[in-house]
């Protein structure tokens, strides 16, 4: 049986009764507004939301500390422990891309002067040109010796870098959120969801954890749901259309079957998704704040970008294309997204992510060496 037969097998074709059983509410159910909320609710944070003050001033990161301190002596601001770990895994990566800015700012200043030109000593304006360069020249090499230095206060940072030591003092006992799980039960749940495209982590089946993230996330918000009897505010920079019913890709109404799932189990709660700027906007930070977290949000957005790769194959099985996409895996690590195949009377077809732009050549190199017969491949540039 092939393996789109297998799809159709397990569809459940009932999927809506299990999504939506409740049918009445979806009429009747309405959702409180932010404004009725907001005083009164649950603040949960998710992983973009912690990085982005790595991006961002002084005086931003002090409004921050200022908001996340308020909630958190009201025992209502939430870290997921999922979050926390997706934060441990890509912090390092933030203090990456800052290290590697500062080092290209230093490096790729020319000095003034490239030559003399004897010809022209004797006049005074040549003259009063080569002190004007000798005196910037002086001046650049005094800036990148002390780019020289701030780089090497980031070196010694040992998980010690201010963002760090803000949240270590704010995210003591009861904000850090853990769930008991039961992880074959939370496979199942996440192989339902995925298969019937339910919300959320569908959009994340070919991440190399399949997407389990975002649905432990998931699972923690209903669990303060259903134990607090509280309206929830997840923010969250994500955008993809397995959180947010979407208009020409761009966010418009969270996805209704998290709304409609978190009101039956949080006994009639409302459940809103707004991002790190509008967050800081609704708790009362200076203007001048939430811009510079706007700006720097719209930047995050515009580097989203996934480069997907449509290969067909000659092979008979996963089995057989297994070499090709661990060996992407380690030859490319962070950079790569993940793989799904699936195959079909002896071709197998792939759609494989990246997040920067890896050339075609390099891709059937690879196969090649690994005896891979690669029919077709096209780059599809896409949001993610």
């Amino acid at each position: 049986m092939t393996d789109e037969s297998n799809n159709k097998a397990e569809l459940d074709i009932f999927i809506a009764n299990n999504v939506f059983p409740e049918a009445e509410p979806i009429f009747t159910a309405r959702l409180k507004s932010l404004e009725a909320i907001r005083d009164d609710c649950y603040v949960v944070l998710d992983t973009n939301s912690l990085l982005v003050p790595y991006t961002i001033g002084k005086e931003t990161l002090e409004q921050i500390k200022k908001t996340y301190k308020a909630l958190a002596d009201k025992d209502c601001l939430v870290v997921p422990a999922q979050v926390a770990r997706e934060f441990a895994k890509n912090r390092a990566n933030k203090i990456s891309e800052l290290y590697k800015e500062l080092s290209k700012k230093r490096d790729e200043i020319p000095d003034l002067q490239k030559g003399t030109y004897p010809l022209l000593e004797s006049l005074e304006e040549y003259q009063e040109t080569m002190r004007l360069e000798a005196s910037v020249d002086k001046l650049l090499r005094d800036y990148r010796k002390r780019i020289g230095k701030v780089l090497d206060h980031i070196r010694s940072w040992t998980w010690d870098d201010p963002v760090s030591l803000l949240y270590g003092e704010l995210f003591s006992s009861g904000v850090v959120k853990d769930i008991s799980i039961d992880k074959e039960a939370i496979k199942s749940e996440l192989d339902k969801r995925q298969l019937h495209k339910i919300p959320p982590g569908y959009k994340d089946a070919g991440k190399s954890d399949s997407g389990i993230g975002d649905l432990l996330i998931w699972l923690t918000i209903l669990d303060i749901g259903r134990a607090q009897n509280k309206s929830v505010i997840f923010v969250s920079g994500d955008g993809k259309p397995d959180w947010w019913h979407q208009s020409n890709k761009e966010p418009l109404y969270p996805r209704y079957e998290l709304v409609d799932e978190f009101r039956r189990l949080s006994g009639g709660q409302s459940f809103h998704i707004i991002t790190f700027s509008r967050f800081l906007n609704l708790y009362g930070a200076s203007e001048k704040v939430v811009e510079e977290v706007r700006k720097e949000e719209k930047q995050s957005v515009s580097k989203k970008l996934s480069y997907s790769y449509h290969m067909v194959a000659k092979a008979n099985s996963y089995d057989e294309i297994q070499p090709f996409l661990l060996s992407l895996k380690d030859t490319h690590g962070e950079t790569y997204r993940g793989g799904m195949t699936s195959s079909e009377n002896g071709i197998t077809t792939m759609d494989i992510g990246f997040t920067q732009n890896v050339p075609i050549k390099v891709l059937s190199e690879l196969a090649e060496r690994l005896g891979i017969e690669i029919i077709h491949i096209e780059l599809r540039l896409i949001e993610y």
